[in-house]
């Protein structure tokens, strides 16, 4: 067998996100086609450094990732989302092994500048060397808490966040210049669904997203660090809601123990179908919104069944969950069903079946999310499910 250089690794690389449909500008495409990110994962071996997904650099005690190289068709789609251009000035926040610096490094040019901020200190270092060998010397590595942002390099046309977050940071909403753009992995319940949001400023204290990707992120820590709330339904089982749920455990548990209550909806949808956005739908049409995570290793035979495609988006009551189920009517079109359990089985069924009528009816494609900075007047013109958090007021409505 024939090692493959760098250099062609690269080009396969880039060729898997063109499968993808990923790439949108020559300038995104070329700035992965020139980073080396093996200079930047030097504890794995070349084909792991250019393969198509997530290497974990760093874990918790627990095995919890705290830090990783994200997937490369996701931080492709976000670089796009970004549109930086050269001689922007780019704030990143989560530097982490410094390949999303690099790619910014050669997206601003040399009339450019990239700021990246690290919490952990010994990533930091790890980062700022792997930089400096790779040839991105230009790149400032700070260590610091990313939620106060970086002053000393202010006003920034893009903000680049590259972890989870739960609001927009004062820092940030300070520091970006009157016509840029803050792109964030935005946790818009505390389920854990999260958006990629490219906002632009439209005036002050007020940005625009008109587009979302679906995405996860390992999330912030600092200062505004922030972790949903997670019930053990059984081993293997798990329902994560939004932190101040008054969900009863207990009962939950029992119906999750329960037999399962089904039905079939007739609703068929199609792969190429604009379908990403159900669950962020549940949430804005008042649900009780929770995701059902089954470990199928540890309950193989389990009764619990909600479909991954939108990562067990379910709703409760409370007492008893509902979550959507699929199944296979052709090669490339799927039926949507319900399965509930406990002991409202029955009517949660329906309003789930009911909800997702109304989903198919009405055909919301892309949510236009609205930030207005906290400490400023709200414009009471803006309709939409409301998202609160301590620095920002979210406003969440659809496009057909």
């Amino acid at each position: 067998m024939t090692t493959r250089t760098p250099e062609q690794l690269r080009d396969n690389l880039v060729a898997d996100i063109h499968r993808w449909g990923t790439f949108r500008t020559a300038q995104v495409e070329a700035a992965f086609r020139t980073v080396p990110r093996h200079l930047f994962l030097p504890d794995v071996d070349l084909e792991t450094a250019y393969a198509p997904q997530v290497v974990v650099t760093r874990r918790a005690p627990d095995g919890t990732a705290l830090s990783s190289a994200s997937q490369p068709s996701l931080v492709a789609a976000m670089l796009e989302q970004a549109g930086v251009h050269p001689g922007h000035r780019v704030l990143e926040i989560g530097t982490a092994t410094g390949i999303n610096a690099a790619l910014l490094a050669e997206l601003t040019g040399p009339t450019g500048q990239v700021t990246t901020i690290e919490i952990d200190e010994e990533l930091a270092a790890g980062a700022r060397t792997a930089l400096v060998k790779a040839g991105y010397e230009r790149v400032d590595v700070v260590h610091a808490d990313g939620a106060a942002g970086h002053p000393g390099g202010a006003p920034y046309d893009r903000i680049v966040i590259t972890a989870g977050a739960w609001d927009l940071a004062k820092g940030w909403w300070n520091q970006l210049a009157p016509a840029g753009r803050i792109v964030v992995p935005l946790r818009l319940h505390g389920s854990g669904l999260t958006r990629s949001l490219p906002l632009d400023a439209v005036e002050p204290g007020r940005l625009v997203s008109r587009s979302a990707l679906v995405c996860g992120f390992v999330p912030l820590r600092g200062a505004d660090a922030h972790t949903g709330r997670t019930l053990a339904l059984a081993d293997g089982v798990a329902l994560h809601v939004d932190d101040h749920d008054p969900a009863d455990e207990p009962a939950l548990r029992a119906a999750a123990a329960s037999p399962p209550h089904n039905l079939w909806t007739g609703l068929t949808i199609h792969d190429d179908e604009p379908t990403a956005h159900l669950d962020l739908w549940l949430v804005t049409m008042g649900a009780r919104f929770g995701r059902l995570a089954v470990d199928t290793t540890v309950r193989p035979d389990s009764q619990l069944t909600p479909t991954r495609r939108w990562a067990g988006a379910t709703i409760h009551d409370g007492t008893t969950i509902a979550y959507v189920t699929l199944r296979p009517l052709a090669s490339d079109t799927d039926e949507l069903g319900v399965t509930a359990h406990g002991p409202h089985a029955a009517t949660l069924t329906a309003h789930l079946t009911d909800l997702l009528h109304q989903w198919r009816k009405e055909g919301p494609a892309e949510p236009v999310v609205t930030a207005h900075a906290a400490d400023t007047l709200e414009d009471q013109t803006v309709a939409g499910h409301r998202v609160d958090r301590p620095n920002s007021r979210l406003t969440v409505r659809w496009q057909p």
